[in-house]
């Protein structure tokens, strides 16, 4: 298992922290110094220490997914992930919602042809993108999908699909003109998960391509020892790294990747998930019970020889490669840019004005297929073709463009896909109407296939913050009273439950998607229920009775087993589809109001009284420029009022434009900046192969990339 961070750490790291998306720790200000603005100091009789507001709420899933680790097979680990699930979902923390996909589409892009892999689901690579100048008929279009079901693993769809759209009269763009709603707060991919791209800047070692078959990129080959433990690659000679203009800065060889890992580690990036507790000496390292990083277990043997040493058999290890944690940084280039590398080196040096890395694109070093030429914020972005990329000759697309859209005029999007912009568009239900209305909608669409990301509703369970700390915006008109009630109310299990019991997923998604795909999308777990399907006949204990569950069982039935022995009501998984999407297993006002009953009870023990005088109130935050938005705000507060007999009020807190909405939540140090009730709708999707990739963002001490969506860390 990957080794829980302590909070010392966490408490270190926070101050490193660009973005919150990763490990992050307690800031508790002194009792002498006065709150920051927008925030408020925690009352009485709720728990304020968030060590003690997570183990609450989730110490039931940290104990079961501890002892998943201890698992003597694969398989079994992954049945004791899908009970660890169940009581995450229990908890009533976060509610799925949906996933991407599911919608109506019109696109330019082939099939998959831009990479896929079923745990990232569709990947955005440009330089391996087959992209028509036309929009591709749905008649075609189904035609390429079926294609690529025959051809997957045979290394022949790409050229097959050009075969047959030439032969179809598309003509083929090597320009992908697309849009761009915000530029990331950093361009150091490997310090932060909000960078505006990674693939299209640095190669991997290995990639996966559009038939999900993994291929050698700065990599040429590796070899596995025979205990499984030791990886070793063949690093490509003769790759550069070149500036933003193409200039060479230095050549590539095996010590960038132990540099780009000890920078990840320095940085404390959600990334450095993907190593600690994998690779030997990085939990160490993390911790502090070493400091020299030529002991962690991620070694350049040569120039062109890179090993990594892992602290335990890894199966799906291969399919991590393909993440953040394993590119490269050229060491030289990192220094030359007043880099340093250690926890405290780096945290002292980033607050230097000699410290230039990452600060925007001509300040990092390239050796993928693209540079970037040119960013103007809320204006335009542009890639170009790196001439001395290693595979330069195949590269498909030889340039990028980026035109900025925040998404609030919806017909322009549309207007501007039909004339050019943009490789596929989602169709929400105004722009679905204009292409009924156009003759768009028979000739042009069709239905996306869901993918892997999941969007679910998080509770903030230790709410500091009542106006966004960025800009003094979305303040909450909550009374101070108000705001006491509300954090009891969902620091209780069953009134959070209450809560995901109350909302009408299909209606909200009806805002965007129209009724016809209402609930295509909907997803009832947390990961995907065929993410993965035992291998092997695995007996566990479900509530004190030995259960045996076939070879082939796939995960999300193993969830709904435990979540049905717990006599819980929702639903994850459908026996009759073999899945854990296209239905809303959760909204029930019954058991909304059941739930909500055993609530008041215990809120009223605690002296908090929730009636129709005294409702709770709930912060919503959302995007106010968005007609799509505004609508689903609406669908949120009306369904929940309506379940909960007015017994809970949703406040609708507007959000004047993207920066603002993102300030409320997504631009934040730490958990106690999370400026919301009800909020955190960012996707999540998985990096590796394994349930891991998803459970371990529920990780307590910061550890978790989810940690701040519930107001933690």
């Amino acid at each position: 298992m990957k080794n829980s961070m302590k909070k010392l750490l966490a408490l270190a790291l926070c101050l490193a922290m660009v973005l919150a998306l990763a490990a992050c720790g307690e800031e508790p200000a002194p009792e002498t110094e006065a709150p920051a603005p927008g925030t408020e100091e925690p009352t009485g009789g709720i728990l304020t220490a968030d060590e003690d507001v997570y183990m609450a709420a989730l110490g039931d899933f940290y104990e079961v997914y501890q002892q998943a680790f201890e698992a003597e097979t694969l398989s079994e680990r992954w049945a004791l992930m899908a009970v660890a699930e169940a009581k995450f979902l229990e908890s009533g923390v976060a509610s799925p919602m949906y996933t991407a996909g599911g919608c109506y589409a019109m696109s330019r892009n082939a099939f998959r042809s831009s990479g896929y892999i079923s745990w990232m689901g569709d990947r955005v690579y440009y330089d391996q993108m087959v992209l028509t100048n036309e929009i591709i008929t749905n008649e075609d279009y189904a035609a390429l999908e079926d294609m690529w079901y025959e051809l997957a693993g045979t290394g022949t769809y790409s050229d097959s699909a050009r075969e047959y759209l030439a032969g179809k009269g598309y003509t083929f763009a090597d320009t992908a003109v697309t849009t761009f709603d915000r530029v990331g707060t950093t361009w150091d991919i490997l310090s932060d998960g909000d960078f505006h791209d990674d693939a299209s800047f640095i190669d991997y070692l290995y990639q996966y391509d559009s038939e999900s078959v993994q291929q050698p990129r700065l990599a040429t080959d590796y070899t596995v020892s025979e205990d499984g433990l030791t990886y070793t690659f063949t690093i490509r000679e003769g790759v550069e790294w070149v500036d933003s203009q193409g200039r060479k800065v230095a050549d590539l060889v095996a010590d960038d990747w132990v540099a780009g890992a000890q920078h990840l580690a320095d940085t404390g990036a959600s990334a450095i998930d993907n190593l600690n507790g994998v690779v030997v000496g990085v939990a160490e390292y993390l911790s502090g019970e070493i400091t020299d990083f030529s002991e962690v277990g991620i070694k350049a043997l040569d120039d062109h020889t890179l090993q990594y040493t892992l602290v335990d058999e890894c199966p799906y290890f291969m399919s991590m490669i393909s993440d953040t944690a394993f590119l490269p940084m050229s060491r030289s280039y990192y220094l030359s840019q007043g880099g340093v590398f250690g926890i405290a080196e780096y945290d002292a040096a980033t607050a230097s004005s000699t410290y230039l890395y990452g600060t925007d694109q001509d300040h990092i070093a390239y050796c993928g297929p693209y540079l970037c030429t040119n960013v103007t914020d809320k204006n335009s972005i542009n890639y170009v073709l790196n001439e001395s990329y290693w595979n330069a000759e195949n590269v498909a697309i030889k340039s990028v463009q980026f035109i900025y859209d925040d998404g609030s005029d919806v017909t322009r999007e549309y207007n501007d896909f039909l004339n050019g912009t943009g490789t596929t568009i989602a169709l929400d239900t105004a722009q679905l109407e204009m292409a009924k209305n156009d003759g768009n909608f028979d000739k042009y669409c069709h239905v996306a296939p869901n993918v892997m990301n999941i969007f679910l509703m998080w509770s903030n369970l230790n709410r500091q913050t009542y106006a966004n700390i960025a800009d003094g915006a979305c303040a909450s008109e909550k009374t101070d009273e108000q705001k006491e009630v509300s954090r009891a109310a969902l620091q209780n299990q069953n009134f959070r439950l209450a809560v995901g019991y109350s909302i009408n997923r299909a209606k909200y998604i009806e805002q965007s998607l129209g009724t016809d795909l209402s609930t295509v999308c909907l997803r009832n777990g947390y990961v995907p229920g065929t993410f993965v399907s035992l291998e092997e006949d695995v007996t566990i204990d479900i509530n004190g009775t030995e259960t045996t569950f076939p070879a082939g069982t796939f995960y999300g039935e193993i969830v709904q087993a435990q979540v049905t022995a717990d006599g819980y009501p929702f639903k994850v998984w459908d026996e009759e589809t073999m899945s854990s999407d296209g239905f809303d297993g959760w909204y029930s006002p019954e058991n909304a109001q059941a739930a909500l009953a055993l609530a008041v009870e215990e809120l009223a023990a605690m002296g908090y009284e929730v009636s129709a005088e005294n409702p709770v109130v709930l912060d919503y935050p959302y995007s106010a420029y968005n007609e799509t938005a505004t609508n689903q705000a609406v669908v949120l507060k009306t369904s929940i009022e309506e379940a909960s007999g007015g017994l809970i009020q949703i406040a609708l807190i507007e959000c004047q434009d993207a920066t603002e909405n993102l300030n409320t939540w997504f631009n934040t140090t730490s958990g106690s900046e999370y400026n919301y009730d009800l909020g955190g709708l960012g996707g999540i999707g998985g990096d590796f192969g394994d349930p891991e990739t998803y459970l371990d963002g529920l990780l307590p001490y910061g550890d978790g990339f989810n940690n701040q969506k519930m107001g933690l860390w």
